[in-house]
């Protein structure tokens, strides 16, 4: 793979995933919910790596490989962010004694230099989120072919092309915080309901940065993707 993201890149996602796995398993036991969530990472991470690997990969064959690769890019920069905070919490828990581990469980909220707190179940959720939304990424790979709104959304510029990737993370989002269902089971809960649609991700856009102004331009094509994914 080119374009500034390599596969050597990627093979250290990979193996910092692994890390996690590991020290998880150590710190909290091969059944706990952390470890469970970091094994899933895991396991969608090595199906990419298998994917970005071959020579004609889809990633690199496609008419739309630049931009692909850089979502991708941006997925993985999201996903080492939380794993290296994950990692070296759960380093630090290990590194503890026998004696003091065994008269404590892994903390539930961590105390940075800085101060500032951060809950474990915070960081589940970002990596549950990393999961969902690679996973969402692997498997539009896999299709092919782009639908007919996000190629027009890709063919549009910068500010339809992030925000298309903004709203695969919202939904990637939703998915974490509901596990039981896949990301088709959510977005068709939509269907038919326009204004559900509307309410729901105009909110998380704004959240996301985007004006009032850009999202009512937009309001259609938001939808009509949203009602795409849900159909893919």
């Amino acid at each position: 793979m080119s374009f500034g993201y390599a596969i050597g890149d990627f093979l250290l996602l990979t193996q910092i995933a692994w890390n996690v796995v590991q020290n998880s398993r150590k710190a909290c036991g091969a059944h706990d919910e952390l470890t469970s969530e970091v094994t899933s990472l895991h396991i969608v991470l090595r199906r990419l790596q298998v994917e970005v690997s071959k020579p004609n990969s889809i990633l690199t064959q496609s008419d739309d490989s630049l931009n692909r690769i850089e979502e991708l890019a941006q997925l993985s920069s999201d996903c080492r962010r939380v794993l290296k905070t994950l990692d070296g919490i759960l380093e630090k828990y290990n590194a503890l004694s026998e004696e003091k581990r065994g008269v404590m469980k892994l903390w539930k909220r961590v105390q940075f230099r800085n101060g500032e707190m951060l809950d474990l179940a915070d960081l589940r959720l970002k990596v549950s989120t990393s999961t969902s939304a690679l996973t969402l990424f692997l498997n539009m790979l896999l299709i092919g072919s782009q639908g007919k709104v996000e190629s027009y959304m890709e063919s549009q510029g910068d500010e339809l092309r992030q925000m298309r990737r903004s709203l695969n993370w919202i939904t990637a989002e939703m998915q974490a915080k509901a596990p039981k269902a896949g990301e088709g089971s959510i977005l068709t809960t939509y269907a038919g309901d326009d204004k559900a649609v509307w309410k729901d991700f105009r909110r998380e856009l704004l959240k996301e940065g985007f004006s009032c102004e850009v999202l009512q331009r937009h309001k259609q094509t938001i939808k009509d993707y949203v009602m795409e994914l849900g159909s893919r």
